[in-house]
């Protein structure tokens, strides 16, 4: 399932990927209760969890706190192979669940998640927490892979800004140095399951394909990390200002 290895990759570069951690059979019964959710769903859903497309097509983009409307996402996110990961990368420390989201790039969206760190609006002190990603479809250079910055895990959490971008509301204030930080595209197919540390900087581009490329996050901190809410709070009320706004 994995080894060692993975876990020694993750450390050094901010990042690792773990083939086939779902089997074909799963993700099926995966896909079923996504689209049963989502016919239920989209409509009961509050402001701000539901992310639309804004072309004609009308598709969806981001689908967030899953977890919160769903026993099954709910017992998937906790699920013992993701957990028993997790906590590895932990090093042994209790693993809390904290999530469950759908991004979702349509056939030929232009939009891009422009680089970025997730601690940048979760504030876990010290940065033990992680992103889970499970690939429901392929997911390439040229479908809007995430692209992760080797290391960059390791420095501290720079100026971000408003991202304007509905789905990503955060930016780096100035374009990271890759020279400093390789950029690695992390590609997935169908089962792999990527991480990467809340400090990681990364990205996604365009899906420049006919195909979709969905992906599953689930979001981990561990128990020896705080969280800032009154940063938290704070960074809720700007959010919901944006999105009443817009």
């Amino acid at each position: 399932m994995y080894d060692e290895s993975t876990i020694a990759s993750y450390k050094q570069n901010g990042f690792a990927v773990i083939p086939g951690l779902f089997s074909a059979e799963e993700l099926k019964d995966i896909e079923r209760h996504l689209d049963a959710h989502l016919r239920l769903d989209l409509a009961t859903a509050p402001i701000g969890d539901v992310i639309i497309e804004e072309d004609a097509a009308r598709s969806l983009r981001c689908l967030f706190r899953i977890h919160e409307r769903s026993a099954y996402f709910d017992t998937l996110m906790r699920d013992s192979r993701l957990m028993k990961l997790v906590q590895q990368i932990f090093d042994g420390a209790d693993v809390v669940a904290d999530g469950t989201m759908l991004i979702d790039k349509a056939p030929f969206t232009t939009y891009e998640f422009p680089w970025h760190q997730d601690n940048a609006y979760q504030f876990w002190n010290p940065p033990d927490a992680v992103a889970v990603t499970l690939a429901v479809d392929e997911s390439t250079a040229e479908s809007g892979a995430i692209v992760c910055l080797a290391g960059s895990h390791r420095g501290s959490i720079l100026p971000h800004q408003p991202s304007g971008v509905f789905g990503a509301s955060r930016s780096l204030v100035k374009t990271p140095n890759a020279d400093e930080h390789p950029a690695v595209t992390v590609s997935l197919k169908p089962g792999d399951v990527s991480l990467h540390h809340v400090n990681t900087i990364h990205r996604t581009g365009p899906n420049r394909t006919p195909n979709h490329r969905r992906n599953l996050g689930f979001a981990y901190h561990s128990s020896r990390s705080v969280c800032d809410k009154v940063a938290v709070d704070q960074y809720k009320c700007d959010l919901e200002k944006f999105l009443q706004t817009h």
